[in-house]
């Protein structure tokens, strides 16, 4: 893939970023990756970076990925969001989608379903630019 993409990390497990930030590098080679662990750092660096793609956990240590997710949506309605759970993805699903996010993962089912939804998102995101 050609094109330049910024991608938000929002998530306070540092395995987990360290797995997808390894999987992103290894799999696309004009990324630029910032990573944020709670709401507040997330918030921020979301209005610093304006990134392309965000993959927000939605718990976090400070609030709820949720609010973040409403927060986000307030201040822009282009960004594609990745909702992220180990918990039982019924549970906050329809709720995500109702408030924007664009798709919802399951961490627990492991990085192959992660990397097909990393896919989609940035294939959406070439037809767009």
């Amino acid at each position: 893939m050609n094109n330049n993409f910024g991608i938000l990390l929002i998530d306070d497990s540092a395995l987990f970023i360290h797995r997808i930030k390894q999987l992103l590098i290894e799999r696309y080679d004009r990324i630029s990756i910032a990573i944020a662990g709670c709401f507040e750092e997330g918030l921020t660096m979301f209005a610093r970076k304006t990134p392309d793609l965000i993959f927000l956990d939605i718990n976090l240590p400070d609030r709820s990925g949720i609010d973040l997710l409403v927060a986000i949506r307030k201040m822009n309605r282009h960004v594609k969001i990745v909702m992220l759970t180990n918990n039982d993805p019924g549970e906050y699903f329809e709720t995500c989608k109702r408030l924007g996010a664009d798709y919802y993962v399951d961490k627990s089912l492991g990085f192959d379903s992660i990397t097909a939804i990393i896919d989609k998102a940035l294939e959406s995101l070439v037809k767009q630019k």
